[in-house]
């Protein structure tokens, strides 16, 4: 038998998260999660896989803290090669709803239309704004540094984010293939472009990952 090449997998959550919600409107659970990655080492000696996730605001968030921090311990377990990689989420604007009908009255806003301002705003996702401060340098740091010091023959990135271009130009100069895994929205032409290789992540009726390797096979370096 043909032994598989060896890779890291690298990970960018948000990234991820954000491009299956547009896909399929839903997220992929511990369970998708193990499905994918037991998909990958069909093909891959997978040494390890890092998963760089922003921590939420236990104070700002209790409930999605707590549900954050049960899925890493969950696929962790399921998965015993999942690394976390974090840094905290930043809250930029962030309003109550205290705020929101305390502004509404100032306005003049009717009582009954209050609650629906506070509702609305809810759902366009405007009550609080979040970004996350160095998880992409982070896991551009931990690739080439696992390229550099460790060369597997395949780091494979699991993102649609072009701005990690540059750190893929890079690894491929110290002799390291490239694989970026994606999904069909938020793939970045460019990145696509940038790796040696790309594979699409698609999904079944049950929003199960299914990986399309168009037919490749991946030898030893």
């Amino acid at each position: 038998m043909t032994p598989k090449p060896t890779a890291y997998l690298f990970i960018d959550g948000s990234n991820f998260y954000h491009n299956t919600k547009e896909t399929i409107d839903a997220s992929l659970g511990v369970d998708g999660f193990a499905g994918l990655f037991q998909q990958i080492e069909q093909q891959f000696d997978l040494k390890e896989i890092r998963f760089y996730d922003a921590i939420k605001d236990r104070t700002k968030e209790p409930k999605g803290y707590a549900g954050q921090q049960r899925f890493h311990a969950n696929l962790q377990n399921k998965c015993k090669k999942v690394r976390f990689r974090s840094r905290p989420l930043k809250y930029i604007v962030s309003l109550t709803e205290e705020q929101v009908v305390k502004e509404a009255e100032t306005a003049g806003i009717v009582d009954r239309c209050k609650k629906l301002i506070w509702g609305l705003l809810r759902r366009l996702k405007l009550i609080r704004f979040t970004k996350e401060k160095g998880i992409d340098i982070l896991l551009v740091v931990d690739a080439i540094e696992i390229a550099r010091s460790t060369p597997p023959g395949f780091v494979i990135l699991l993102s649609g984010d072009a701005d990690y271009v540059p750190a893929v130009q890079f690894i491929r100069k110290q002799g390291v293939k490239t694989l970026n895994l994606h999904t069909y929205r938020g793939s970045a032409t460019e990145l696509r472009n940038a790796c040696n290789y790309h594979a699409l992540i698609d999904f079944n009726e049950a929003h199960q990952p299914t990986l399309e390797w168009y037919g490749r096979t991946f030898a030893p370096c």
